[in-house]
């Protein structure tokens, strides 16, 4: 099943009890860990399901900061990401010394604390939704039978070979997804990668859903340089790192500068690694006042930034459902991505253009080919087939067929 197959009913969800367990959540140490699951939150509640969230916060030693220093021993945190939709954070110091069980145990420890915090003021859930399989999936699934027959665990790590290394956390992934009343993945490419790697049951592919700020947005008007080239405007969003294929960008990036039929300038919304590499390429001369560095953004920025653009690009050597291309679509903007990785899933003819990974010639062209004739784009229906695909109601009348499979199992 796929979101694009169902016929959505606006309150798909109505009736139904939902707990979120996320493995990652936003928090002062990293606020934007997680945020798509967020979306799931809000997505569930506009289509009429009652919804929690319990957040265990391992903090790493090593991510502590002195304004929002946690203590030592773990506690309650009540919070929301809606009106109707509380959060029960269970905040405190963590390190598992590079040991995967010792983490997943904690982890475990803490979500059954949460949980029954929960449970006491808001009632027993009808279904549990992990968000991967370790640790929040393995957690879940582990604590009793009653909870892992109403457990439902979604996979979205990529690529899908991290959450199975080093040994002892990928025989907790397997055990996990076998234990779990139901699994989903975001992409066909990650359901192959699971099977591959020894999860034997099926598996319902489901999108990550695309949040409120992005909508479409009419794109930037025509402009001319002062040498009379047309101007566009490209943005990559994502880690700076050579997995995501900023160096092939950056070589991309000075090929193109040289074009006589149109000027383009780069906008990096992100931070990484690469970061360095990143602003030497932006002192250069080929590409001085053509590469405009963002930073990390809140979603907000991010909209606006796609929304002040001609077309995104994605380079990534390997993806599963990259939020960055659902964004980019939901706003109405053409993609440039990679073959054979889950960007092709995403982007049809009439979406964008592929480049083969790694091949900064390839980019190159495929990025010469989206702005040739760009105004062949219908930016409209971009939008609004993306929204069928991603939008909140989509993901939820999706999810709201699983949820009754489990229910009625159970």
């Amino acid at each position: 099943m796929t979101a694009a197959q169902a016929t959505i009913d606006p309150d798909c969800m109505k009736g139904l009890h939902v707990v979120i367990v996320p493995s990652w959540w936003p928090s002062p140490e990293q606020p934007i860990a997680g945020i798509f699951h967020v979306d799931y939150a809000r997505a569930f509640a506009a289509a009429g399901a009652k919804v929690g969230v319990v957040v265990p916060d391992l903090v790493s030693a090593r991510l502590i900061r002195r304004r929002s220093l946690p203590r030592l021993w773990p506690r309650i945190q009540w919070e929301s990401v809606a009106p109707d939709v509380p959060v029960v954070r269970i905040r405190g110091v963590h390190t598992s010394l590079g040991r995967p069980r010792a983490h997943m145990r904690r982890f475990r420890r803490w979500l059954h604390r949460g949980l029954a915090a929960y449970a006491e003021r808001f009632g027993r859930p009808d279904v549990i939704h992990a968000m991967c399989a370790i640790p929040a999936g393995w957690a879940c699934t582990c604590l009793d039978d009653a909870l892992s027959a109403r457990t439902i665990v979604t996979e979205n790590t990529g690529p899908f070979e991290l959450a199975m290394t080093p040994p002892p956390a990928g025989a907790m992934v397997l055990e996990a997804l076998s234990r779990a009343a139901g699994v989903t993945a975001v992409s066909q490419r990650l359901r192959r990668a699971m099977t591959a790697a020894g999860v034997k049951r099926d598996i319902d592919v489901i999108p990550n859903p695309v949040g409120e700020p992005f909508r479409f947005a009419p794109p930037p008007g025509d402009a001319r340089g002062e040498d009379g080239r047309r101007l566009y405007s490209a943005l990559f969003i994502g880690r700076l790192t050579a997995e995501k294929g900023l160096r092939e960008l950056l070589n991309a990036a000075e090929r193109l500068s040289r074009d006589p039929e149109f000027d383009l300038r780069w906008h990096i919304a992100g931070d990484g690694p690469l970061m360095a590499d990143v602003r030497r390429a932006a002192a250069g001369e080929s590409l001085r006042a053509r590469l405009v560095l963002h930073g990390l953004c809140e979603r907000e920025i991010v909209a606006r930034l796609i929304g002040a653009s001609h077309l995104v690009v994605l380079p990534s050597y390997a993806e599963n459902c990259p939020l960055a291309i659902c964004e980019a679509l939901c706003v109405g903007r053409p993609v440039v991505g990679t073959r054979d990785t889950g960007c092709a899933e995403l982007i049809g003819a009439d979406d964008g253009v592929l480049c083969d990974a790694a091949d900064a010639e390839s980019l190159a062209e495929a990025v010469r080919c989206a702005i040739a004739n760009y105004g062949r784009w219908d930016h409209a229906s971009i939008a609004g087939r993306a929204q069928k695909r991603f939008g909140g109601g989509a993901i939820a009348d999706a999810y709201s067929r699983v949820y009754k499979k489990t229910i009625e199992r159970d």
